[in-house]
């Protein structure tokens, strides 16, 4: 899958932390892409060439991902993304967007739902996001992404949640807000 867990992510989140602070610490999002069959066997072949890979490999890989900030896990079709929020992107309503995607989006917000649309330029996609607000600890959403792949339009839907884990992140590096 040319996605990546963040920008799979990307809408929803920068949707939530705008609307409603998030808490500072370590936050888990799980996200379950609903994927066509050959998409499905793709990221069953990403997990398995991940689990079967040497240890010292396999290490270095999460070792890199650690430091900017995702520690991510594939397993049973479910995207779980891990990462810290610091109090600064807290305080100023800044999602841990990565800024892989280089995307832009617009959020209105009913209660405690928020409808994102969001457009991105690497890779060129776009989508529209649902997010359902439970305090400042936790989220449900829906996010559909379409893109172009050999000259046909594929629409990706996600469903998902995110909930904080507690204040302490622990080796978890927080990851970079796209806005400064």
């Amino acid at each position: 899958m040319k996605y990546a867990p963040a920008l799979l992510i990307a809408g929803l989140l920068a949707g939530a932390a705008h609307a409603q602070a998030m808490k500072p610490g370590l936050w888990e999002f799980k996200q379950t892409p609903q994927l066509d069959p050959a998409r499905k066997a793709q990221m069953e072949q990403a997990q398995k060439a991940m689990e079967s890979m040497p240890p010292e490999r396999r290490a270095m890989i999460e070792q890199m991902m650690a430091k900017n900030g995702v520690s991510v896990n594939m397993a049973g079709g479910v995207i779980t993304v891990k990462t810290c929020i610091t109090k600064e992107q807290s305080e100023r309503n800044f999602a841990p967007v990565s800024t892989q995607g280089n995307c832009t989006q617009e959020s209105k917000r009913s209660g405690s739902t928020i409808q994102t649309h969001f457009v991105c330029t690497d890779p060129a996609s776009e989508g529209d996001a649902i997010v359902t607000l439970r305090g400042n600890e936790g989220f449900s959403n829906d996010v559909t992404i379409r893109h172009q792949r050999q000259g046909k339009t594929e629409t990706t839907k996600v469903s998902g949640e995110g909930r904080w884990l507690g204040a302490d992140c622990g080796t978890v590096q927080p990851m970079k807000s796209q806005v400064k």
